[in-house]
């Protein structure tokens, strides 16, 4: 379908991993890898997709697709198989119901349901627009800790598979202290760990500060739920939060990559007046490693996740794809030659790769099929 390639330039991998810190694996999953690439685009028949702004997408196995419209306040049902929008949901911004402005996530639930957590509000929201419950942490205590507590607004979200929990990570970009919330739905109770990796992550916030404009830059924090447990993970870093909710503890997990440095190094002024100067700042991060979110694909039963680092005043990037199993082992990691596009919103599908693009403002995704 029309002109995805030279939109977007999709290959994939090869080479080498490890198991445990210092333990380098023989045997690399990716290692015979082939893959083909189509084009899929979206039907939104009567109706239209708004791909202006920042996207909000959620993907829910096996065929399910919500995407979330801040300028209308409505989200937007697909069906993958059928290629077609199938639903929309309309929801008011303001009010008791109000979805708030400035959206940080969206996660779609059963029964089209969606948890949306914004500036203003964070609950979970009915399909005909009306909040079953509202999750602003001010409602639920810490049993454990007597004194007030100091109420932040959650970053991100994500509500448990049973619906008994929901998780939220709080923090402060220009401080860099981050912390992973546990909050028991029923019991109206929540637990609080400090995550002190991530304060490395303020080394890379950086603000431009000058007489006639502003601009931020800040790494990429974000929750990520893997089958059962729950992952936070910070641009700068290989290394991860990892919650397991049948022990209710947190810990480091850390990855002994190869190919790519662990962590960003470079040091940076935090404020800088001149746009030149900014610029230049930028340049030089983004020539650094960044680290995203993991993906799982069930018919594999492995976990994979991007990183990516600019070239060429971050016009091109050089992208790289790691590996890893169900215990989250490092497997595979390579440099995905013939690729300088960073995928974007991607979930695996009948063992596909699926990839957000706009294609002359119509919903699209690049599908891979991967053969190793």
């Amino acid at each position: 379908m029309k002109k995805l390639l030279p939109l977007l330039l999709f290959a994939v991998l090869a080479s080498c991993g490890g198991k445990e810190a210092g333990t380098i694996e023989t045997d690399n999953v990716l290692q015979n890898l082939t893959f083909s690439v189509d084009t899929m685009l979206i039907d939104s028949g009567e109706g239209l997709f708004n791909l202006s702004g920042t996207l909000h997408l959620s993907y829910q196995s096996p065929n399910l697709l919500y995407l979330f419209d801040e300028k209308l306040t409505r989200i937007q049902k697909v069906d993958l198989d059928k290629r077609a929008l199938v639903s929309t949901f309309h929801f008011e911004k303001e009010g008791p119901n109000g979805t708030g402005t400035n959206l940080s996530n969206l996660q779609s639930l059963a029964q089209d349901r969606f948890l949306i957590v914004s500036n203003e509000a964070q609950g979970i929201y009915k399909a005909d627009g009306t909040k079953e419950l509202n999750l602003g942490l001010a409602n639920f205590s810490d049993p454990e800790n007597d004194s007030e507590p100091e109420i932040q607004l959650p970053f991100e979200m994500q509500i448990s598979a049973d619906g008994n929990f929901a998780y939220a990570i709080v923090g402060d970009f220009f401080e860099g202290n981050w912390s992973f919330v546990r909050i028991n739905l029923e019991g109206k109770s929540l637990k609080t760990w400090d995550m002190p990796e991530f304060l490395n992550s303020r080394k890379f916030t950086i603000m431009l500060n000058g007489s006639d404009s502003f601009d931020l830059h800040a790494e990429d924090i974000h929750l990520n739920k893997l089958n059962e447990k729950v992952a936070v993970t910070a641009g700068n870093t290989s290394s991860i939060y990892l919650y397991d909710p049948s022990s209710d503890s947190l810990s480091l997990v850390t990855f002994p990559h190869e190919i790519t440095a662990t962590e960003k190094t470079g040091t940076y002024p935090l404020e800088v007046t001149s746009t030149k100067e900014y610029d230049n700042i930028i340049t030089e991060i983004k020539s650094e490693i960044t680290y995203g979110t993991f993906i799982w694909d069930s018919s594999r039963e492995k976990y994979f996740r991007i990183g990516y680092k600019s070239i060429n005043d971050y016009k091109k990037y050089e992208v790289f794809l790691y590996a890893y199993d169900k215990k989250l082992n490092l497997i595979g990691e390579q440099k995905v030659e013939g690729l300088n596009k960073i995928p974007s919103h991607y979930f695996f599908k009948d063992g596909k790769l699926y990839s957000y693009v706009n294609v002359e403002d119509e919903l699209g995704f690049a599908v891979f099929t991967f053969d190793f």
